[in-house]
């Protein structure tokens, strides 16, 4: 999908009629364009919604119009790479503060100021990009939802490389590779969920390996006890537990080597995957 056929797509929607949505969402194609800095994008944006935060304590349309953005566009690196420059930029602007100095929050949380914390956006985008519905609630196709997941989880892997402020990608990166190389490949059904999840996990792995490697280096938020779910009726390939671990880095390893040898998968996710196992060697050894 082009810029403009996006622009023109989001500037249709009803909730998005107001005149700072509609200017936001020329803001947007400026900047994907490569019209305008991503500096220059942040100070438009926030003077657009200044007015916004101070009366309702909330930017939920801004960051679904960034959603909407990064399921259509976010595939292409260059595109992706802008909006994680752009929501740099924004989160380094001067803290919004009210008439008696005190920083701006939203109103129904305390998590997060205006706009050095990026608030709403880690919900935002584990609702309106990321998420993916169950086969049986989803009215269609369900495999259509592949490009558009693609395109969010490569937006997730660069800010997870790139991104200045927390906003949960660590926590898509494990879901997206327990989904995606932690079951296994068997029968026919699980071998169709492949073409959808393996992609997935690569993409992590390819984009910021380094940092999840880093994140398994220092056991981040590993719990050994936890108890996972489980997808589809599927056994987990490893034990019960959850976070980032050494273990669990060989582990991915070896996974995405067996997948790249599994008679049956499509050609393309046996591609990907033994380019991830190289890739995982490679940050090994550099690291």
């Amino acid at each position: 999908m082009s810029v403009g056929a996006w622009a023109n797509a989001a500037r249709r929607d009803k909730y998005r009629q107001g005149s700072e949505h509609q200017r936001a969402i020329d803001a947007f194609q400026e900047l994907l364009d490569g019209n305008v800095t991503p500096d220059a994008a942040a100070g438009t944006i926030a003077s657009l919604y200044e007015a916004t935060i101070k009366h309702r304590r909330s930017v939920g349309t801004l960051w679904g119009i960034l959603c909407d953005a990064i399921r259509a566009l976010g595939g292409d690196k260059e595109r992706s790479e802008r909006l994680v420059n752009l929501l740099n930029s924004i989160s380094q602007l001067p803290d919004m503060t009210d008439e008696h100095g005190n920083a701006l929050t939203p109103n129904w949380t305390s998590a997060g100021v205006f706009w050095r914390d990026l608030p709403e956006l880690t919900m935002m985008f584990r609702e309106y990009a990321i998420d993916i519905e169950p086969e049986d609630e989803i009215d269609g196709n369900w495999d259509a939802q592949a490009m558009p997941l693609l395109n969010a989880t490569t937006f997730g892997a660069m800010y997870l490389a790139k991104g200045k402020q927390p906003i949960g990608m660590y926590f898509h990166a494990e879901i997206s590779l327990m989904l995606g190389i932690e079951v296994p490949y068997e029968t026919l059904d699980q071998q169709r969920r492949a073409a959808m999840y393996v992609p997935l996990a690569a993409t992590w792995i390819l984009l910021a390996g380094k940092e999840l490697y880093e994140l398994c280096k220092n056991d981040y938020d590993r719990k050994d006890g936890a108890p996972g779910c489980t997808p589809y009726g599927e056994e987990w390939l490893r034990g019960k537990g959850r976070g980032y671990s050494l273990g669990r880095w060989a582990l991915w390893k070896k996974r995405f080597g067996e997948i790249a040898l599994t008679q049956g998968l499509p050609d393309d996710v046996k591609d990907i995957s033994a380019r991830v196992n190289s890739k995982i060697g490679e940050i090994d050894g550099q690291i």
